[in-house]
This record gives C-alpha cells, sequence and structure tokens, in this order.
C-alpha cells in the first residue's frame, strides 16, 4: 500500500493497524460461508463501520472490550430504522472474529441490548384542506364521481387505501347505512358508518359513473372489469390535491392516509375514548390510536399545566 493510500485509509490511525484491518476485510470477502451475496455485504460494510470506529478511537482488535463493543453498538443503532438492521451482521462479523480467534468477547449481553422505537409523527391532512380537496373535483364526468366517492369515504371512515380499493359491492349494506369489510392488513373485521353524503356520492357513482359492468368490485378501472388497484388510488388522490393547489412534498405525510389520521384526529378531539376510536379504525392494540391524542392540539393543550402554579420564587412544588 503506497503513503497516500496509507495516508487516507480509514484504519491509518494511531495504534491500529491497517494492514490487519484490510486483511480480515479482504478474508471476509473471499470467504465462502456467507449464505448470500446479499449478506455478505452486509457483513462487509459492517466490518468497514467497525473498522472505522475503532481507528477513530485508537483501538485495536486486542484491545477491544465488551464496553467497545457496546458503545460502537448503541452507535450503529441510531442509525437504522429496526435494530435487526444492525445487530444481525454485527453478529455475524464477530463470529468470524471469534472463528478466526480475532477476539473472545462473549457479546450476547450486548446484542440484547435495543433503541427506544422512534416514531415519526405524520401530520393529519388539515379540514379545510380536505374540503378543497373535494370541492375541486369535477363530478360532471365518471372519473370524477368515482374519485369524489372513494376520497370521500377515505375522509368520512378512516379506512385504509387498500381496503377501499378492494371493496366489494357486497360489502355496504344501504339498509343499515354501514361499510362492513375485512382488512387487508390486520386481517380483523371493521364496521364503519356509511354517512349521509358518502351515500349519496356512492350512489351517483353506482348508477351515473360505473357504467355497465357484471364485476362485483366496488371501484373497476376504465373498461368495468378490474378492480382500481390502490397504488392507482394513491396516484389520483396526489393529483387531485396538486389541482387544489395542496402544497406537497416527497415525505411530507400528507399521502391518502393521512385522512385516516384525520378521522382518528377529529374523533379524539370530540372526546371518544382511546379504545372506541381503537375499534373504528380497526386497530389491533390501543398503541396505534394513542398517536392521535399528540396531533389534535386541542386535546394536548388540556394536558398542559397553566401559571397558576408558578409562584414569584419559580415552580411552588420546588
Amino acid at each position: 500500500m503506497s503513503s497516500e493510500q496509507r495516508e487516507h485509509s480509514p484504519f491509518a490511525s494511531r495504534g491500529v493497524s491497517t494492514e490487519e484491518m484490510n486483511g480480515i476485510i479482504n478474508e471476509m470477502d473471499r470467504y465462502e460461508g456467507w449464505s448470500s451475496p446479499g449478506v455478505k455485504h452486509l457483513v462487509l460494510c459492517m466490518a468497514r463501520h467497525l473498522a472505522g470506529w475503532m481507528s477513530e478511537h485508537g483501538l485495536t482488535l486486542s484491545e477491544l472490550q465488551l464496553s467497545h463493543v457496546r458503545d460502537f453498538y448503541m452507535e450503529r443503532l441510531k442509525s437504522v430504522r429496526h435494530s435487526k438492521s444492525a445487530r444481525y451482521p454485527m453478529k455475524l462479523v464477530f463470529r468470524y472474529l471469534r472463528k478466526t480467534s480475532r477476539v473472545t468477547l462473549d457479546l450476547d449481553s450486548v446484542f440484547a441490548l435495543n433503541m427506544p422505537k422512534r416514531r415519526r409523527l405524520l401530520p393529519a391532512m388539515d379540514p379545510g384542506v380536505i374540503a378543497n380537496v373535494l370541492d375541486g373535483i369535477d363530478r360532471s364526468t365518471a372519473n370524477g364521481k368515482r374519485d369524489y366517492a372513494f376520497i370521500l369515504i377515505g375522509v368520512t371512515t378512516g379506512l385504509r387505501i387498500s381496503d377501499i380499493s378492494s371493496m366489494r359491492l357486497a360489502d355496504v349494506d344501504w339498509r343499515c347505512g354501514e361499510i362492513r369489510l375485512v382488512q387487508r392488513k390486520t386481517g380483523v373485521p371493521v364496521s364503519v358508518p356509511l354517512t349521509v353524503g358518502c351515500g349519496e356520492a356512492l350512489k351517483d357513482y353506482l348508477l351515473n359513473g360505473r357504467g355497465a359492468s357484471k364485476s362485483d368490485w366496488m371501484f373497476v378501472s376504465a373498461d368495468n372489469r378490474r378492480p382500481v388497484s390502490s397504488g392507482y388510488m394513491s396516484g389520483v388522490f396526489a393529483k387531485r390535491c396538486r389541482q387544489a393547489g395542496v402544497d406537497r412534498r416527497r415525505g411530507d405525510g400528507l399521502s391518502f392516509h393521512s385522512l385516516r389520521r384525520s378521522v382518528g384526529v377529529r374523533l379524539v378531539s370530540a372526546g371518544v375514548s382511546l379504545p372506541t376510536v381503537s375499534q373504528v379504525l380497526g386497530h389491533r392494540s390501543l398503541e396505534s390510536a394513542e398517536r392521535y391524542i399528540c396531533l389534535g392540539v386541542e386535546s394536548l393543550k388540556t394536558c398542559a399545566l397553566d401559571f397558576s402554579v408558578v409562584g414569584d420564587g419559580g415552580a411552588l412544588w420546588k
């Protein structure tokens, strides 16, 4: 290796043998015991991360202690969404190092650690924005009647787009005013009310927009044979949002699913109990419904302390 290569090598730091680390990674690259090329790629990436981390901290493999491995592992957990993404390749790296007698550490206690789950709190679509999207749909056309109907179902019921796209004609109980189906994601049966406005929109689509079709799918494609896919519906919703002047950016959370969050927030803000919200939206656990409390600003205000607990010298509980 040239002096220039050593200078730019992530392993060429105090106390860390460049040749040793590069040699081990090259061995791993040639090793034929990996279960697949994808697994080998993950292992090599993790080995390079480990080597770079050791270089930054001036450590060699012989100096590596359990506390060092734990610190590295916790650092890697912060950079991935799921702990398995860090734990699995790191286990394989150290299994190889143990097998080749480079380390003798027992790391079971390290890999038992998990970072707390980080959940990104995506927004619920504002009711005013939803109204603009619906008002901007030209309902004089067949496509307009269809788009208005399925978006309104999402707005009023909170059903997932996968469930709306797979709705059958028999899922609507017109006499009782309900939509009953088994959710595709969870397999949990759910029954939601069919509001008057939503029922009128569906009736207008079925009688004047759907056309003659022998299919029992609720929303069908232009040839009146195949069901409209959830991906197509998602694209239609994005198009209708653009037409209404909604400023959407990639990853902003204002997808069709934001309508479901809006329903959850409306229910929580109206004082509906979490068990009932969870039942209406077909959740498998209350934990899924709890996030709507965080999205409901008015609900959060009731949790805030007023200034009566603060005296001239600071908080009264001091």
